[in-house]
């Protein structure tokens, strides 16, 4: 018993250390870039991220770093992961979007059906962990109707906490669905930015293929196939086409 009491104290006051420098390496890094000390702000932030530390703050700091680094592809990139984590996010949307037009590409985006665009808006109020968190909430409420149902005799009364109960089952299910969607898209590995300064995109896996049109950094594409070290991929416009797969990195 002792000895547990021993090891359960040696990993707190691990994990604290651990947690104070993470965040004296992230205000380092945050110094570094109110100095405008780019580089070193980057080699910072990339410190955290190869510990395994992930936030939205932390990319999105991050992105900027890039950005002001004149790195576009890296910053866009960084700010595409941000936004995975907090999609309702008005800072991180503001910069990708500012990011977005410094791209030399112009691709007119293929307009969404308006019921899936309506949808995804809705979902993208809250990450994964916001809606899990709601996903609770609504549960604990709904479980307390039903004892309150359980109890109550007066009829009408019952009614009004029977169709209650049928709205925050559908609200916890609604949200449930909501968290496994918001999971899904920030591990989903089909979407990219191209980062090399411009790329040539084939109508084939192969170099002899003919050459479609040019590409360059910045641009996000959705990864579609892969054949050896080539991948196809869909563009904004809906076109398709092959290109290496080192000239982009996975988002």
């Amino acid at each position: 018993m002792l000895l547990k009491r021993i090891i359960f104290v040696l990993f707190f006051l691990v994990a604290i250390n651990v947690y104070a420098q993470s965040d004296s390496l992230f205000n380092a890094a945050n110094e570094a870039y109110k100095q405008k000390k780019y580089e070193k702000a980057i080699e910072l932030y990339s410190d955290l991220v190869s510990a395994g530390y992930q936030s939205a703050s932390l990319y999105y700091n991050l992105g900027n770093a890039y950005f002001k680094n004149n790195q576009l592809s890296k910053s866009i990139l960084w700010y595409e992961r941000a936004l995975r984590l907090e999609p309702s996010n008005e800072d991180i949307i503001h910069n990708i979007a500012f990011a977005n037009k410094q791209i030399v590409d112009e691709m007119d985006v293929l307009p969404e059906f308006f019921l899936k665009r309506w949808i995804k808006s809705f979902y993208n109020i809250m990450s994964s962990t916001g809606w899990a968190i709601t996903s609770v909430v609504f549960s604990l409420l709904l479980f307390s109707f039903l004892a309150v149902l359980l109890l109550t005799s007066h009829a009408k009364r019952r009614v009004a906490i029977f169709f209650s109960t049928i709205v925050l089952a559908l609200l916890m299910l609604t949200s449930i669905t909501f968290a496994i969607i918001q999971k899904n898209n920030s591990l989903r590995k089909n979407e990219a930015v191209v980062t090399h300064l411009s790329v040539t995109v084939k109508s084939m896996p192969d170099q002899a293929g003919t050459d479609l049109f040019t590409i360059h950094e910045g641009l996000k594409v959705t990864i579609v196939d892969k054949v050896g070290d080539w991948i196809e991929v869909l563009f904004p416009d809906g076109n398709k086409g092959w290109i290496q797969q080192t000239s982009v990195e996975v988002i």
